[in-house]
């Protein structure tokens, strides 16, 4: 079957699922700064999702500060913008993005970007994750940490030499393990991992859908409040184009040092 064209792969841990305030274990210290919009408008590429959000009315200063980070790629500060755009306003976000993906299906064929993608299950997990996304409360807006970018980073480049998949390193490295070596966690750690999509915009929502994932997995731990912190690599990838390594957690206990 075809199904390998999109091979989606999570696995969910969570040491403590208390709930925690935003500035806990030293987030606040991580925040980065918002920059005006207006500056920015004039590097901005027609036909970018930064242009489609500022189309579509979404507050960049509070929700695309990933932008100005110079150690992502532009695909990666694309996946930390639609997982803040959807966590903010889902049902928003359910009507602009996700309600016209319906009218893309003929049958199980899906029509992207101009080619025809064979799914598993055709139109039910977008219906499911309309009315999943209508009917969620907004969620905090991530904030971007260097650590997590580094942990998922590893793994990204491990699998762009190797051609592997999954979230075990070629050296034996879970994401807790390889998130863990670089600061302590509490609340929760998460990783969720796209394969084959060319843009942050459709590989967010690819795992949003999970065609044939039956838990619907990577959808709950992008919107799950538990989880404040992000970071995201795309490396090239032999067999599927891209992988996109995303890593989650809820706070760190130590304090903020670089993660080169």
């Amino acid at each position: 079957m075809f199904l390998k064209l999109i091979t989606f792969l999570i696995i969910y841990f969570c040491a403590n699922t208390r709930s925690v305030s935003f500035a806990e274990g030293n987030c606040s210290a991580l925040v980065t700064p918002s920059f005006p919009l207006e500056s920015r408008k004039r590097k901005i590429e027609s036909g970018s999702l930064e242009a489609v959000a500022i189309k579509d009315n979404w507050q960049l200063e509070q929700l695309d500060a990933a932008r100005e980070l110079d150690y992502l790629t532009n695909m990666e500060k694309d996946i930390i913008l639609t997982l803040n755009m959807v966590r903010t306003d889902p049902s928003r976000y359910a009507e602009l993005y996700i309600r016209p993906i319906l009218s893309s299906f003929y049958g199980n064929r899906r029509r992207i970007n101009g080619v025809n993608l064979i799914t598993v299950e055709g139109r039910v997990p977008v219906e499911e994750l309309y009315y999943y996304l209508i009917h969620h409360a907004p969620v905090q807006a991530f904030v971007v940490d260097k650590r997590l970018h580094s942990s998922a980073d590893e793994l990204a480049l491990d699998q762009s030499l190797t051609g592997s998949i999954g979230h075990m390193s070629s050296k034996g490295r879970g994401f807790a393990v390889r998130i863990r070596s670089y600061a302590h966690w509490k609340h929760g750690v998460a990783e969720t991992i796209g394969y084959c999509w060319n843009t942050g915009f459709d590989m967010v929502n690819n795992m949003l859908i999970d065609d044939g994932v039956s838990d619907r997995g990577h959808r709950s731990i992008m919107m799950d409040p538990v989880f404040h912190l992000v970071g995201a690599s795309v490396r090239p990838h032999r067999v599927y184009g891209f992988t996109a390594v995303i890593d989650y957690a809820g706070s760190f206990t130590d304090k903020l040092r670089s993660a080169k």
